[in-house]
């Protein structure tokens, strides 16, 4: 009788170690909850990448792609910023074609500055490299190592809200 007790408490015990071990290397993850300030951080994550996505998006730019980038754009954004760019977006490819252009992004940094319930604003820095038809003589040089090209730097405030699940782009304005 006390073997089959020894036996049961040392098969707890080695349980019980086992559920330690996978809480202590994988960490809050492995919980089947989540704290509010986990939750918390999570959605600052997902506003930031949201936010990387969408900017990455309107910085990309190329003539012979335009039909493709614009309906990237339209299915990352939302609300008055949608309804903007699919107004606009007829010309902007007119204007990429007759000049040529292509426009590649980089994100420098996205800040998250406020979120409350579906709304959230963040802060974007991004460089853009632009190469056109007026770029082509343009030598490479230190602020712009590139040849053929002009560099953008630009810094812009982003409302993001959450619609469906997904966080989309509902603004975009230049931030000095």
């Amino acid at each position: 009788m006390i073997s089959r007790i020894n036996a049961a408490l040392a098969a707890l015990l080695a349980l019980v170690l086992i559920l330690l071990a996978i809480v202590l290397l994988g960490g809050n993850k492995v919980l089947p909850w989540k704290t509010p300030a986990e939750k918390r951080v999570d959605a600052f994550g997902d506003v930031q990448a949201a936010a990387t996505r969408s900017v990455l998006a309107f910085l990309d730019v190329d003539y012979q792609h335009m039909d493709d980038k614009a309906m990237t754009m339209e299915s990352l954004s939302t609300g008055p910023f949608k309804k903007e760019y699919a107004a606009t977006a007829v010309e902007l490819k007119a204007a990429a074609q007759r000049a040529k252009a292509v426009s590649t992004g980089d994100i420098r940094y996205v800040g998250v500055n406020s979120l409350a319930g579906s709304t959230a604003k963040a802060l974007v820095a991004a460089d853009a490299v632009v190469e056109n038809t007026a770029t082509k003589g343009q030598k490479a040089t230190r602020a712009c190592p590139h040849d053929g090209a002009r560099c953008h730097q630009y810094r812009f405030v982003v409302t993001m809200q959450r619609t469906g699940g997904t966080w989309k782009l509902a603004d975009l304005a230049g931030a000095s």
